[in-house]
């Protein structure tokens, strides 16, 4: 582990990433459904900067080696819309939610390039939601995460999963474990 702005010197917390306040969801709150969660416009210089910094391949960092390759032109780094994507979550719903920790993200697809001037747009699905296995006082979230341009085109899809308190830890979880459903 290095030092620096982006190194971690300390175990992370499993502590709320939220601030807790009346308008909290909690495991027990959170339905089945597809919720949109906003657009960003995506610059030249926002790619530039990103890709610099995290994915410093021609294609995201040099306008004219980009305008020689199979893309004609420069082009967000996919870990660029990615985490563009998750700003987006979290102001929309995460922030609302009393999530723990992130447990996994699977099936990750950058399906088209993102571009200066695209505007993304992102949607995620709640697929299913279950008392943890390990520890009662948490449940978990799985969903599907969309990012679109404003034609319709995809440009990345993914399944998250996240850990979230329930609001009363105590319930019984054998019949919830049991039951049916997705997620389960």
């Amino acid at each position: 582990g290095g030092e620096g702005p982006h190194s971690c010197g300390q175990e992370p917390s499993l502590e709320p990433m939220t601030d807790l306040g009346e308008e909290t969801r909690y495991l027990e709150d959170i339905e089945e459904g597809t919720i949109r969660c906003g657009e960003t416009e995506v610059t030249a210089d926002d790619i530039v900067e990103f890709g610099e910094q995290f994915d410093p391949l021609p294609i995201h960092t040099d306008p004219e080696a980009a305008a020689e390759s199979r893309y004609d032109g420069i082009i967000a780094s996919g870990y660029h819309t990615l985490s563009l994507s998750v700003r987006l979550l979290v102001d929309a719903v995460r922030s609302k939610r009393a999530v723990v920790a992130g447990v996994g993200i699977d099936d990750v697809r950058w399906h088209a390039p993102v571009r200066p001037g695209d505007t993304i747009t992102v949607e995620t699905t709640v697929l299913g939601t279950r008392p943890s296995e390990s520890d009662p006082s948490v449940g978990v979230v799985h969903e599907r995460i969309v990012a679109k341009k404003r034609d319709g085109t995809e440009v990345l899809t993914l399944e998250n999963h996240e850990l979230v308190e329930r609001r009363d830890p105590d319930v019984d979880t054998a019949a919830a474990d049991s039951a049916p459903g997705p997620g389960r």
